[in-house]
């Protein structure tokens, strides 16, 4: 016990003489403990320049924690901020580190999937902004994106917002899952709903255009990221725009 006591004092006298000797070692442990804070402020700030700049000094750092900002509420603007920032890094570092930004794909389709028993929140929304960073590298992932999607209701709110984000570029990869995505303008869960008008609109997908016409006059509400801003709009305010 006293062996160990006199082990631990030791460590002590060695940590307060080498930051009394050098003090920028505890300025740069300062910074190491300090970035996911830094990177969130950055965040909530929407300063993506700040965080791109972080990703050139180390893109491990400022992609992991962008990600941990990711799995809030979607009623939050954190969350959609991080995404934006997600889209920020994929722009810049995909071409250097295709295989890390094909990774984050990889996991939100595992995600999905039923056997990985893992709760998919985002990953349509995580798998859309870097597709759409890098359509180049990654746009043979939209069809997997959108099936598994569909296939798993938790993923229902954010497969809408992920087809209406990536809209009629990507018109030939998503039209094979039309009736399907069609379907939701009939959901009584208001979210969806509107999100289904947002993303046809988007999508300039013409039959849909009667039925979201006759929906005018719905009063229901549903939270829209659009423009990197997260408004709540009525589905009449939605299906009226454009």
């Amino acid at each position: 016990m006293v062996s160990r006591f006199y082990f631990l004092f030791a460590q002590v006298l060695e940590w307060v003489y080498v930051l009394h000797k050098k003090p920028d070692v505890w300025e740069g442990y300062k910074m190491r403990t300090d970035y996911k804070k830094l990177i969130t402020d950055y965040i909530a700030g929407q300063n993506y320049d700040a965080i791109v700049k972080i990703g050139q000094e180390n893109n491990a750092k400022a992609l992991r924690f962008v990600q941990m900002n990711i799995w809030g509420d979607y009623r939050k603007e954190l969350r959609w901020y991080a995404l934006s920032a997600l889209e920020q890094l994929a722009k810049e570092f995909a071409s250097e580190y295709d295989e890390v930004y094909r990774n984050v794909i990889r996991r939100a389709v595992w995600a999905m999937a039923d056997e990985s028993g893992n709760v998919p929140w985002a990953a349509p929304e995580m798998m859309a902004v870097v597709i759409k960073a890098a359509p180049a590298q990654y746009k043979d992932f939209v069809k997997i994106m959108v099936h598994n999607g569909l296939d798993s209701p938790m993923c229902h709110h954010g497969v809408l917002w992920a087809v209406g984000y990536l809209g009629k570029e990507y018109y030939a990869e998503i039209e094979p899952f039309m009736p399907k995505l069609m379907k939701f303008l009939d959901a009584k869960d208001d979210e969806l709903r509107g999100l289904a008008i947002w993303a046809l609109k988007a999508l300039q997908y013409e039959p849909a255009f009667d039925k979201i016409n006759s929906m005018a006059e719905d009063t229901a509400v549903a939270w829209i990221y659009e423009d990197g801003i997260l408004q709540q709009k009525t589905i009449g305010q939605i299906m009226n725009k454009g």
